[in-house]
């Protein structure tokens, strides 16, 4: 589809592929991979440990074009929920959107919904990614 070349939200700055590989991180990785730069160890070892736990490969694995999306904080149609996880993390809530007629058809429909806000009319998320077949189908954001 190429209504899919520039259905984006971004994040409003540009992120660091260390900030990508935070969010592929656990929280004990995490943890880890802080104390190799607060113990100053040389960059050669701060990349084997990337290497280790399999962030670095999941970075070098992405089409160029995906990458550069990413690191804008651009989730676009068509991308997989890993690649949704290195624009914009994890999400706040997931929830099931599979319609009769997508149950019918053996599709699976699954919305992520990031940035809970409170307003007027109750509680929001600001952002939400729809995945169909675990692939970006449409994308919702201020």
């Amino acid at each position: 589809m190429l209504l899919a070349a520039v259905l984006a939200a971004g994040c409003g700055y540009r992120q660091t592929r260390l900030e990508v590989y935070y969010k592929l991180m656990t929280p004990l990785e995490q943890a880890d991979y802080r104390l190799l730069e607060a113990e100053g160890k040389p960059v050669s070892l701060r990349l084997a440990c990337l290497q280790e736990i399999g962030v670095y490969q999941k970075w070098a694995e992405q089409p160029k074009n995906i990458q550069q999306a990413i690191l804008r904080c651009q989730v676009l149609e068509g991308m997989t929920p890993l690649q949704v996880q290195m624009a914009w993390g994890l999400p706040g809530d997931r929830r099931d959107g599979t319609m009769p007629e997508d149950q019918a058809a053996g599709r699976i429909v699954v919305i992520w919904d990031y940035d809970l806000a409170s307003g007027k009319s109750g509680d929001h998320y600001e952002r939400s990614v729809c995945f169909r077949d675990d692939r970006v189908l449409w994308v919702r954001s201020p």
